[in-house]
């Protein structure tokens, strides 16, 4: 019950989703219309439901369709349910802020988005529906509902709400998860040159889209969402912007032509933490223009883990080695206490002669004891 399109879409969604339980789909599909010819849009949340051993049992689908949307009903509440980003704008289609999501999308900062027009920014100058659709809505009308496309091939096709508000515009949008080109890009690094890269390897092309990855760089994205990345999709991560903040920034500095070096620190499923070494460079051309981003990572779990060990036997050798001086000088200085107390007049000659040699001795033993300490102490 879909269009071709549609078919085509929601089959390659549910094979992702099948690989990776752990992430949720959202689509626009088209469903033949019941009472006229043609299709009606139905905006879908697809998740996998799983048993506690993580065995797939099925698939659930929420679905909300076109009409319902455009209806009165609070925005904020069902973008939040939905998973869209919001953007705000005024009067004049002009910037006035965006969350988390669109961030994660987009980057407002290097394109200087504040107080400047949509129109006027490389990721929306290509998007001329959106302020032809302006004059047509006013105050108390039904927000408007459509689909963003651009010209770019490595750009998103995005699902886009618009709504008038007080001060302007709310516009939501949600990037639809398919492939931005299907014709391979030109490999930047050649297969041979790639194959003697040790650890994992990414290469993007300038725009960020993932154009080759070796085997090692599949069963890391296996590890970090349960699926390999695929080639022709922008590398970026909309689910977990927070838990490669630093990555997705050294992949921007990189762009820039700043190279990188860094380290991911991850709590995996098992409670225990997960470590990598990652290398970000810049790829550039023989006139030394950015051609891409190269992206090696190392795992360096097992050498952090013996690292760790080893800090805390050095802990303890610290510990042990400290204890003597301290267990030895406290019955020392109560017996060289003893020992001022003690009269010698009252001991024979003998006895005498023998105790007038404790006390040398165990100044002597004293001094020794602090000797080591201190040398213990400059050591550790």
């Amino acid at each position: 019950m879909l269009s071709p399109n549609s078919v085509e879409e929601f089959n390659y969604s549910l094979e992702l989703m099948l690989g990776s339980p752990k992430i949720r789909r959202h689509l626009m599909l088209d469903h033949p219309a019941l009472r006229a010819e043609g299709f009606s849009q139905v905006w879908w949340e697809f998740s996998v439901v799983t048993t506690p051993e993580m065995d797939i049992s099925g698939i659930i689908g929420i679905g909300v369709g076109m009409q319902f949307l455009e209806q009165d009903m609070p925005w904020n509440n069902l973008v939040d349910v939905l998973g869209f980003g919001e953007i705000v704008l005024d009067s004049d289609f002009k910037f006035l802020s965006w969350d988390e999501k669109i961030k994660s999308w987009f980057d407002p900062e290097k394109e200087n988005w504040s107080e400047r027009n949509l129109s006027d920014v490389f990721s929306f100058q290509d998007f001329k529906n959106i302020e032809e659709l302006s004059p047509q809505l006013l105050p108390g009308d039904k927000p408007r509902c459509f689909i963003m496309n651009s010209s770019y091939d490595e750009w998103p096709t995005l699902a886009a709400i618009l709504t008038v508000s007080k001060k302007g515009y709310h516009l939501f949008l949600m990037p639809k998860s398919v492939p931005y080109n299907t014709i391979p890009a030109k490999p930047l690094i050649s297969p041979q040159t790639l194959s003697l890269f040790s650890g994992v390897v990414f290469v993007l092309n300038k725009l960020g889209k993932l154009v080759q990855q070796n085997e090692q760089a599949k069963n890391l994205g296996k590890i970090w969402k349960g699926k390999a990345y695929s080639e022709g999709f922008l590398f970026n991560f909309p689910d977990q912007p927070r838990r490669f903040s630093k990555l997705l920034a050294a992949i921007d500095d990189a762009q820039k032509g700043q190279s990188t070096d860094l380290e991911l620190k991850m709590l995996m499923p098992n409670q225990e933490f997960a470590f990598w070494n990652a290398a970000i460079k810049p790829i550039a051309d023989t006139h030394n223009q950015l051609e891409g981003v190269l992206i090696q990572i190392m795992d360096s779990t097992s050498e952090r883990n013996k690292l760790m060990q080893i800090q805390r036997e050095n802990d303890r050798l610290r510990e042990l080695a400290l204890s003597p001086s301290h267990i030895l000088r406290g019955p020392l200085s109560s017996m060289m206490g003893i020992l001022e107390l003690m009269d010698g007049s009252e001991m024979g000659k003998e006895n005498l002669k023998l105790f007038r040699y404790l006390k040398p001795l165990a100044k002597e033993l004293d001094s020794a004891i602090r000797q080591h300490s201190k040398k213990i102490s400059t050591f550790i």
